[in-house]
């Protein structure tokens, strides 16, 4: 029996451990086939409810889509079993010291991109809810072979190892990206269903053959409060409703009208109080010059006076509610056209409220005996500013800016019910209304990935139409859920943007190198007037190889200074020998000089017949400079290959407080730039140049989008193709631009 903790191996292995190791595999095989038959079986059932409740045909994305799972089952079953026993076999043979382990690297096809981003995610929710029962068997098992507690990652059981093996089973399949991701989420929701069982059972023997007896508590995985399955009832895959005990877990935490715990913030209070002062201020003004009817202001000043005195109806909040909810389920067209930029004049705030008010004129109520309560309208007016800047600023495409124009009465209605919307940055409705704009800004639904993030965002949307009543937790429910699969896409995104930095970072150094070489031959040559064929040699073949030398070994190699040496050998031959030795010196260098040629591919008898035309070249040298304008031609063309480095600064109308503040820009900054429909599209620094110090910004898709030095960044920012905001995120820099428009209006 082994008393230890776990932490001591045997270095043997335990007497018998082989039959018990086969025990051990059978129970895993037996229990990881039944959890992908129901994953498939239940990737089966839903894309058969998707096809009954489309009431697709024959031919039919969806019917394909589920014949294709239906014909490929068989073979990923078939290639799940093989890929659990290679995965066992692989660690029965670290005890084969002789037999080579391969090593676990291999570079992923842009295909599988999806599939390890699904193992990922995979294997995380294992390590979050079961890492302490996977660490234990783990250490039982290197105990029962006798190995050291550093092989305790080769286990088979491993988060890592649990959450690959669906990849070999899709191997070879045909199914489509979105059935893959499907499958690989049941399979996910399969094992955290399951694994604890699984592992209850798989460390059963070794406990009563006395492997770590003392590791017996095997604890419960720890289940969110509120599950991404359980929040979304898988929403994205179906347009499923959100699951009932979700919706129950959370409204537990919430007070009467949700999420009481949550702290205002002190600077969301005074930024809203300083807005509220600029409203009070300037509405007046505004109702002077637009009368809630749209009517021109009556002459007659007895009417105004009868009017004024009439008595009034202000809408209580339960009115306000009940007329934005009427409003909700089908937005009015003039908003939707305010929205989409119709009419540049209009209000999104003015035309909400004409509309309210315009529901209970159509029950008998007159515009002049209706009113509504200044911190109600306060709270309609910013909703209407917020999407104003929103619509004029950002990067929406008109699906995406009729998608954002359905939250508007929603929006209103939250402002109404819940003032917190605008004081704390902790507020549900804030976080939703940020990550819908992070899925559905500057996305073009160019590719499926996009057009899949697109729909997502759409249901997300429905959802809250539809059951958004009183109860501000349906706002939270959304938000886990699209936040879970935006954090999904971004593990995408971050591969495209590591790409672009790779890019970028070579494209860099491969033209810092051609500089280095085109500086070390003007340094040789100097304004000399070289024959053609040796000016070709080094203008094209020489300095090739040179960069590519620094490149691969850097400036203090020795392949560096042998290339040197060939330039320096050549130079002196034309200006130290008589032009009669000047042959044989050249066709003695040879080898080196076809070392040269090598680089750009001219071998054998190319080689020997360029070098021959280098030594007839150099018997004819005789030595003459070129003329200083040529010299400076030159100059300026090496300038203008140089990434830019010699642009002149002074041509830049820039202020340089600006330029120092770019120089401190933190990766990872998200900037506005202008974009070609208007508004503006966010970037991200994602790196900056070590060689060059220029900044490279991808989009929120990870493509590079803008190379630029600090210099350029603040003239467009002077020009105004650049905001930089003091806030993160987007609802706390729309808030911001209000508050600067008002600024404006007021002035």
């Amino acid at each position: 029996m082994i008393n230890d903790t776990g932490a001591v191996s045997s270095a043997r292995p335990l007497p018998g451990y082989e039959l018990l190791f086969t025990q051990i595999s059978k129970i895993s095989r037996d229990h990881l086939a039944e959890i992908l038959r129901n994953s498939i079986s239940s990737a089966d059932a839903f894309l058969y409810a998707i096809c009954q409740q489309d009431q697709s045909t024959f031919g039919s994305p969806n019917i394909e889509n589920l014949k294709m799972l239906r014909f490929a089952t068989p073979t990923m079953e078939l290639q799940f079993s093989k890929a659990v026993d290679i995965r066992f076999e692989q660690f029965r043979q670290l005890l084969s010291p002789a037999v080579k382990q391969e090593m676990d690297l291999s570079l992923v096809d842009i295909d599988d991109t999806d599939d390890v981003v699904s193992v990922e995610l995979v294997s995380e929710v294992l390590s979050k809810n079961f890492s302490e029962a996977i660490s234990i068997t783990g250490r039982r098992l290197c105990a029962l072979f006798g190995l050291a507690p550093s092989e305790l990652g080769k286990s088979p059981l491993t988060e890592k190892h649990l959450a690959e093996l669906l990849r070999p089973a899709l191997h070879g399949t045909d199914l489509s990206p979105k059935v893959r991701a499907i499958v690989f989420r049941n399979y996910e929701d399969a094992l955290t269903a399951s694994l604890a069982a699984m592992l209850a059972d798989v460390n059963q023997p070794m406990v009563s053959a006395g492997v770590l007896p003392q590791l017996n508590s095997l604890r419960k995985p720890m289940q969110a409060q509120v599950q991404r399955s359980e929040v979304s009832g898988r929403l994205d895959a179906g347009g499923q409703g959100v699951a009932d005990n979700a919706r129950q877990a959370v409204q537990r935490q919430a007070g009467q009208h949700g999420f009481p715990e949550i702290q205002l913030g002190a600077a969301e209070n005074a930024l809203f109080e300083e807005i509220c002062n600029y409203l009070h201020t300037l509405r007046p003004q505004a109702e002077a010059a637009y009368r809630q009817d749209g009517q021109p202001q009556q002459a007659d000043e007895g009417k105004q006076a009868a009017a004024a005195a009439a008595a009034q109806h202000m809408l209580s909040t339960h009115e306000m509610i009940s007329v934005l909810s009427e409003l909700q389920s089908s937005l009015p067209e003039s908003i939707v056209s305010t929205m989409k930029g119709a009419d540049a004049s209009a209000s999104i705030a003015t035309m909400l409220k004409t509309e309210m008010l315009g529901k209970k004129h159509d029950i008998g109520m007159p515009y002049d005996s209706l009113s509504i309560n200044r911190e109600d309208e306060d709270a309609v007016d910013l909703v209407g500013m917020l999407f104003d800047v929103l619509m004029s600023e950002r990067d929406f495409r008109d699906e995406a800016k009729t998608l954002i124009s359905r939250l508007v009465v929603p929006y209103a209605k939250a402002a109404v019910l819940d003032r917190r919307l605008f004081l704390t940055k902790a507020h549900p409705a804030r976080k939703l209304l940020n990550a819908l704009t992070e899925a559905v800004e500057g996305n073009h639904g160019d590719g499926p990935q996009e057009r899949e993030l697109l729909n997502k965002a759409e249901s997300t949307v429905d959802q809250l139409v539809a059951g958004f009543n009183e109860d501000i937790a349906i706002f939270e429910l959304l938000e886990q859920e699209l936040r879970a699969y935006l954090d999904q896409h971004r593990r995408r995104i971050d591969l495209a943007e590591k790409r672009a930095k790779e890019a970028q970072r070579g494209q860099e150094r491969l033209e810092n190198a051609r500089m280095l070489a085109a500086r070390e031959l003007e340094a040789r040559i100097n304004n000399t007037e070289l024959p053609a064929v040796i000016q070709d040699f080094f203008s094209r073949y020489w300095t090739h190889h040179l960069s590519m030398v620094a490149l691969r070994e850097g400036e203090d190699s020795h392949s560096w200074a042998v290339a040197i040496k060939v330039a320096d050998d050549t130079i002196g031959v034309l200006n130290s020998e008589p032009p009669d030795a000047r042959y044989d010196q050249l066709m003695k260098m040879r080898p080196c000089i076809e070392s040269v040629l090598s680089s750009s591919g001219v071998l054998a008898d190319s080689s020997m017949a360029l070098v021959q035309r280098l030594a007839e070249s150099a018997k004819h040298y005789s030595g003459r400079r070129s003329e200083p304008a040529a010299a400076q031609a030159r100059e300026s063309v090496l300038s203008e290959s140089s990434m830019h480095l010699a642009f002149n600064k002074a041509a830049l109308d820039y202020n340089q407080n600006d330029a120092e503040f770019f120089k401190t820009l933190a990766i990872g900054t998200w900037l506005q730039l202008e974009a070609g429909n208007g508004g503006y599209s966010p970037i991200k620094l994602a790196w900056v140049s070590p060689i060059s110090s220029r900044l490279m910004f991808v989009n929120r898709r990870g493509v590079r989008v803008l190379v630029v030095s600090v210099e350029e960044l603040a003239q467009m920012k002077k020009q105004g193709k650049l905001i930089v905001h003091a806030q993160d995120n987007v609802f706390e820099q729309t808030m911001d631009r209000v508050l600067d428009r008002l600024r404006t209006d007021f002035g």
